[in-house]
């Protein structure tokens, strides 16, 4: 018996967990802005422009982490600054996605005091 029909018999049976049958998927926004998240992330690990500490950042995100949970973490810092991000400028994304990740610029260095 291949694994679909042992699955189809355990729904059958009962045997799973009524409340995996009853889990609602995400909502049309929360796709379209995990999407959005996980364009934003592609396009960066291509770009030139984009500084490798970054890359690497992102890459180490992407590899630990689901989208669902990135975007998810998005989300929560643009709720957070309402006004402050505009979703579709996709560089201020970028910055929130890093930011989100763990990424934090190198403080720059402080300039001798002048005498």
């Amino acid at each position: 018996m291949g694994r679909g029909m042992m699955l189809a018999g355990a729904l059958a049976a009962g045997l799973v967990p009524a409340a995996l049958h009853a889990q609602a998927g995400p909502s049309k926004a929360q796709l379209a802005n995990a999407a959005f998240v996980l364009r934003v992330m592609s396009s960066a690990l291509q770009s030139d422009e984009v500084e490798q500490p970054v890359k690497n950042k992102l890459f180490e995100c992407l590899y630990s982490n689901s989208v669902s949970q990135i975007s998810g973490a998005v989300d929560k810092v643009v709720a957070a600054n309402p006004g402050k991000v505009d979703r579709k400028d996709a560089s201020q994304m970028l910055a929130v996605i890093a930011g989100a990740c763990g990424y934090r610029p190198a403080a720059a260095p402080k300039s001798a005091p002048k005498k």
